[in-house]
């Protein structure tokens, strides 16, 4: 019975001795996990960096035409649709009224003046009288004063008669100055003066008359496409209301809502191509004439956006394009010839803001390579590295994959 149980124990431990061989053995066979990868390779390409958006045309001179008073509409000469030139007549307004009030206006005018003409008539008979026998009284005393000379020459008088025939003489000269004086300011009469003033308020109210009558052809303010009429069944415009709607549908522009980070890349004057779904196939050339300097938050589908307004030049030759349009605009902001390129799914961006790719040699090691962007396009972009063209590089690379690891790979074209 011992010898049976002695022999169950060496059994057991030959048994286990023999289980953990095999643990062993088991361990040292075991082949390392590979991790499977899809890689491409790393292209030289032309790359065209481009900002697509979508806006709509608008015109770039648009004018309601108002008129600035009531009245009749005597006549209309355009039709929605009608091409007018700056400064042409579109509509007459019925002038009876104002015409009326301007020969009215003249008339009492012309009265005042009349009225002023005949107080410088009277006001300067008077003085007119007056000047004359100053003249004459003047004119009698030098006749005195030079026979009194010749008398106290030859001492017929005395000194002091000369004398006093002298004094006459001067006083009445001064008189005869003074009398002319008056003449000359006679117009400077308080009641010529009012009188001044009434031809000056009727003056100013016949060319404000005259002025007001221009309203009364109401013109064109720029050349282009009348596009919409508004004129009252009765025929009587009212002050300041919209009449007609004009624009230029020669020179149209788009408005476009650009995101902040594209809108940084634009710069006036550059090129823009132009299609729409409505174009018929037709494509335009544009240009960028504004870049807002302010961004704005507006709401979009995918929520919340800071976009910066953006308007572009077209030239509608054809004037096939009106406003209203929706149009699709492709801005080309940048291009580089065989450039080194991946797909963005190629870059890897390590915490701290590093890039980098990881490429995979013949016997399937990883090597990583730091490397900055340049341009891109919608589906790759250039890089800036220690690679080279046709390496195989590894797409949508995790955290997992370390530089030396070995990989399996499976390569997309």
């Amino acid at each position: 019975m011992k010898k049976k149980k002695k022999v169950m124990i060496i059994a057991v431990v030959i048994i286990a001795i023999l289980g953990i061989s095999g643990v062993n053995i088991a361990i040292k066979n075991k082949k390392p996990n590979i991790m499977m990868v899809q890689t491409t390779s790393i292209l030289k390409e032309d790359i065209e960096s481009r900002i697509q958006s979508t806006g709509t045309i608008v015109s770039m001179d648009k004018r309601d035409v108002i008129s600035n008073v009531e009245e009749k509409i005597k006549e209309i000469y355009v039709e929605k649709g009608d091409k007018v030139e700056k400064d042409q007549v579109l509509i007459k307004l019925d002038e009876t009224d104002i015409l009326y009030r301007i020969k009215d206006s003249k008339l009492r005018r012309d009265i005042e003046i009349e009225n002023l003409n005949q107080l410088n008539k009277e006001g300067s008979k008077e003085f007119e009288i007056q000047l004359s026998n100053a003249q004459i009284r003047y004119e009698d005393a030098k006749s005195t004063y030079d026979r009194n000379e010749k008398l106290y020459e030859e001492g017929i008088i005395t000194l002091v008669e000369f004398e006093k025939s002298k004094d006459d003489m001067d006083q009445l000269y001064n008189d005869y100055l003074l009398a002319e004086d008056k003449l000359k300011n006679a117009n400077n009469d308080k009641e010529i003066t009012i009188q001044k003033q009434k031809i000056e308020l009727a003056r100013i109210e016949v060319e404000k008359l005259e002025k007001e009558l221009q309203n009364y052809t109401i013109k064109s303010p720029i050349t282009g496409t009348v596009v919409d009429t508004n004129i009252s069944e009765s025929g009587i415009v009212k002050s300041y209301e919209s009449l007609i709607s004009i624009q230029d549908l020669e020179h149209l522009e788009i408005v476009l809502n650009i995101n902040e980070y594209d809108a940084s890349k634009l710069e006036v004057g550059d090129l823009v191509v132009i299609t729409g779904d409505s174009f018929e196939g037709k494509v335009y050339d544009g240009e960028i004439k504004y870049v807002g300097s302010i961004a704005k938050q507006l709401e979009q589908a995918q929520g919340k956006e800071n976009v910066v307004e953006v308007k572009v030049d077209i030239k509608n030759s054809d004037e096939f394009l009106k406003p209203g349009f929706s149009a699709k605009v492709d801005i080309l902001t940048d291009k580089k010839t065989d450039a080194l390129a991946v797909p963005y799914e190629a870059i890897f961006n390590k915490k701290g803001g590093e890039k980098v790719i990881f490429t995979v040699d013949d016997d399937g090691i990883v090597r990583e390579h730091t490397i900055k962007t340049g341009i891109g396009s919608d589906f790759s972009i250039e890089i800036i590295g220690d690679v080279e063209k046709g390496s195989s590089v590894i797409l949508n690379p995790t955290e997992e994959i370390k530089d030396g690891d070995q990989v399996s790979v499976g390569k997309v074209m």
